[in-house]
């Protein structure tokens, strides 16, 4: 891999004059601006339900509590916003630039100075008399043709989106080289990312290596690909001590490594009437600390159907999905070595396997928006849900691991310009001697229940085409949970149910 790299980087270097012509700079705009509303009953507001592979204590925000202090069952609203502009300079078919920019509020009325895991002011630009340092570099990269190469090729240098198939599996902008080759009819692209730097005389980095083949055959486009993460230092972020007991980086003890690797297929395409999409991912690897004999292993794996069936105005589908779930017996919370598992009322244990599916470090896989409530919605582009994961500098379980689901729909295109679809979903739990987003407990208030029900959900979507740059989209959706979603109440010593969660979600986009 790095050889091809190298060789590729020499041949652009010695034939600089190949493409010397005369050719003009195209310069090209784009982007978007939005406006989004939230109002919902019970959710987690933290995100600490996607960051975790069993629920073994919640945060006082979510976990039910006889003192009135927590979100448990209120009802929460909040409008935020969202900017993008991207500039393109493109000099013909072998040479262009790109700089992508973003900018975020968290929520209308964020506070001066907001500070996160992620950096001082990031995704507050919502405060009241603006003036925030909230613009982000999203992308800044260039594309250049290969020249006296056999076969079309381009590569792509910077700060660059990284990833493939990403409602399934991962995408993620990191800086590294990008190289892709068209061989008739495969498409082959491999790559090289640099996660983290450490010290640049010790060997604590962090790399990716990635490859991947698409052909189109027949009617169909059917890929394969291969993500290999040597993590030398993990999590990622170096410096970050978290309160959920990652230990910090640079403690000779507690510091910890971890390889990884992620096998994945997919096929798209029509089969008579119908169109299918079909995936399949698998995950395999380790976390362990790099001087204690501690070692965690990783193995887990999640699928998706979908069909669909177009008839003039209609569309009808079907969706089948499973994501392999943690064992609470075998894992801690954040499947890390030397911590206890969390079924505290297990025989004392450390965690040893993580059994759930797992998406790659910083992977923005929230965008699994199957429904409403529970998964990320849809509408407002995936930043609501009891499932929604986000990104963290650990590996989790994303929005795929521990759930099950088989979800029907119909849309129907009223007129042109309005459409309106309704789903029906139901969600089931994969984890074992345990729940992925409840703690409910045994009489003793340690050994966890199992339960395989967290419920059946009702959503309807409507998107209205207002104008030919204008699009509002607004709905919501009602989860009738089941027993998967129950949360110990320490105060009662008791399991309760959540009221039935709802959200009602609005987006308002002008893209140019």
């Amino acid at each position: 891999m790095k050889k091809l790299l190298l060789f590729a980087v020499l041949v652009l270097a010695f034939s600089a004059t190949a493409y010397s012509q005369d050719v003009k700079l195209d310069f090209r705009a784009s982007g978007f601006i939005d406006f989004r509303t939230e109002l919902y009953r019970w959710n987690w507001t933290t995100n600490l339900a996607g960051r975790t592979f069993i629920i073994q204590a919640v945060d006082a925000d979510n976990k039910p509590s006889a003192t009135g202090a927590s979100a448990w069952n209120k009802t929460s609203s909040y409008a935020e916003e969202r900017m993008r502009l991207k500039f393109d300079a493109v000099m013909g078919k072998e040479l262009s630039g790109t700089i992508f920019f973003e900018a975020d509020s968290s929520y209308f009325g964020d506070y001066r100075g907001q500070t996160s895991l992620e950096g001082p002011m990031r995704n507050s630009m919502g405060w009241w008399n603006g003036d925030q340092a909230a613009l982000e570099i999203k992308n800044a990269y260039f594309d250049v043709a290969v020249p006296y190469v056999p076969v079309p090729m381009t590569m792509r240098f910077g700060l660059q989106p990284f990833g493939t198939r990403a409602n399934m599996f991962m995408y993620a902008d990191g800086t590294g080289v990008t190289a892709s080759a068209k061989i008739d009819p495969v498409q082959i692209t491999a790559a090289w990312a640099k996660l983290l730097e450490g010290k640049q005389a010790n060997g604590d980095d962090s790399d990716l290596y990635s490859l991947q083949l698409s052909a189109k055959v027949d009617t169909f486009t059917i890929g394969g690909y291969g993500y290999y993460f040597d993590m030398r230092t993990y999590p990622l972020n170096n410096g970050y001590t978290s309160p959920n007991g990652v230990p910090a980086y640079g403690s000779t003890a507690n510091s910890i490594a971890s390889k990884m690797y992620w096998l994945g297929l997919y096929a798209d395409g029509k089969m008579g009437p119908v169109n299918l999409n079909f995936d399949f991912v698998y995950d395999n690897g380790w976390v362990k600390k790099k001087i204690a004999d501690q070692k965690v292993k990783y193995a887990g794996w999640t699928s998706r159907l979908k069909v669909d069936y177009p008839w003039e105005a209609f569309n009808f589908g079907v969706v089948g999905f499973y994501g392999s779930g943690a064992d609470a017996n075998k894992t801690d919370q954040l499947g890390l070595p030397g911590k206890a598992v969390a079924n505290l009322g297990a025989a004392p244990a450390t965690s040893s396997k993580v059994g759930s599916y797992v998406v790659p470090i910083n992977s923005e896989t929230g965008s699994f928006n199957e429904g409403e409530v529970l998964t990320a919605s849809y509408i407002n582009d995936g930043f609501t849900g009891i499932n929604y994961s986000g990104s963290s500098f650990n590996m989790t379980r994303g929005s795929q691991g521990g759930i099950w689901l088989a979800k029907v729909y119909g849309a129907y295109k009223v007129t042109p310009e309005f459409k309106m679809t309704l789903n029906a979903l139901y969600y089931g739990d994969t984890t074992k001697n345990g729940d992925t987003f409840g703690n409910s407990r045994q009489a003793d208030g340690l050994t966890l229940k199992n339960s395989s029900n967290i419920g059946f959900e009702v959503d309807l979507i409507n998107e209205w085409q207002i104008y030919k740059n204008l699009v509002f989209r607004f709905g919501g959706g009602i989860l009738w949970a089941g027993s998967a979603l129950s949360m110990w109440n320490p105060v009662t010593a008791s399991n309760e149910k959540p009221n039935t969660p709802w959200i009602f979600v609005t987006r308002l986009t002008y893209s140019f």
